[in-house]
């Protein structure tokens, strides 16, 4: 009697098939949201200014560490971007920095590493590799180089790959890192092995502040959106797809990298073709099936071009190269 009364007295109750959707809410552009934003108020300026304050004293002693080979890794609540502007100010006015948001969602290791030749280092040469680029800075050593990386955990810097770069040139004796970390679970992003590269010291940088700028590309139900899937979503999905349908994908991605920005779609007889000759399926059916999960998980669609469907990924010619150069 007292457990059929228990779970009576926790009976699901009624349901409502009502969505967000149907209160037709009013979509704001972005800038509208950025202006109502700015005008709240925490209540807790005071406390805040004081938690900045005492960070800044201690930027004696992170410069010091990143003189000794050291580098520095700032964590806690709140967002640290204005804290790692305010220690270049501070501390690197005479050396040579860069300021690197690995929020940004089309940010790529090969960007970072294009500013450091390019801007910091004044090399106009090209790389056939990313470690022929990791080798020409580790054998420019002029100068000390500073890279303070907002979110080193950013999304679309997460994958092995970009964490490994990362790790690689933070290990060059003349190229000193401060990162901040916002993600629970960042430290898992490094093994022994990456660990041992980067060589952290670990700080609590607790602000509070507002994550404003980090957020500020991040899609909203009520902002205006653009329709075209996210980098980070379509790298979520493919992680956890089988190793031939990541195959079957790499190869309409290439596809359509390759084509250009122009590119319309591919017909499904033209990619069956390609799929059997790179011995990925052995059967339309099969090919079929595995688009069908590739349209469920939104990653391809389907568009009437000259009276032909054909197939393409729905994601810019430019984002579309990052993902190549990051996942595979």
């Amino acid at each position: 009697y007292l457990t059929e009364g228990y779970f009576h007295s926790r009976r699901a109750g009624k349901t409502s098939n009502k969505t967000l959707h149907d209160l037709q809410l009013q979509e704001l552009d972005h800038n509208k949201i950025t202006k109502l934003l700015s005008k709240m108020k925490t209540g807790y300026d005071k406390e805040q200014a004081a938690l900045f304050a005492e960070h800044t004293r201690s930027f004696a002693q992170w410069f010091n560490y990143l003189t000794e080979g050291y580098n520095l890794v700032c964590y806690g609540v709140g967002s640290k971007r204005k804290l790692l502007i305010h220690f270049a100010k501070k501390m690197l006015k005479y050396d040579y920095h860069m300021v690197i948001n690995g929020y940004f969602p089309n940010l790529t290791v090969r960007d970072i590493l294009n500013s450091i030749t390019n801007d910091m280092l004044g090399s106009g040469a090209t790389f056939r590799s990313t470690q022929d680029q990791l080798n020409f800075i580790r054998n420019s050593k002029q100068n000390q180089l500073y890279l303070l990386i907002n979110n080193i955990d950013g999304a679309n810097l997460r994958n092995d790959k970009s964490q490994q770069v990362l790790a690689e040139l933070s290990a060059i004796e003349h190229v000193h890192v401060v990162a901040t970390i916002d993600h629970i679970n960042a430290p898992l992003l490094w093994d022994d092995q990456k660990s041992k590269l980067f060589n952290w010291m670990w700080f609590d940088c607790t602000t509070f502040d507002s994550y404003s700028d980090e957020t500020s590309i991040e899609t909203s139900l009520m902002v205006k959106q653009t329709g075209a899937i996210a980098l980070s979503s379509m790298t979520h999905v493919l992680r956890s797809l089988t190793p031939n349908a990541r195959g079957i994908f790499k190869l309409l991605a290439t596809f359509q990298q390759e084509s250009g920005p122009d590119f319309q779609g591919i017909t499904f007889q033209d990619f069956y073709m390609k799929c059997r000759e790179k011995f990925l399926v052995n059967s339309d059916a099969t090919l079929r099936t595995q688009l069908t999960e590739f349209k469920d998980h939104m990653l391809i669609k389907t568009r009437n071009v000259d009276g032909s469907d054909v197939l393409y990924i729905p994601v810019e010619h430019k984002i579309l190269q990052q993902f190549l150069e990051s996942e595979f």
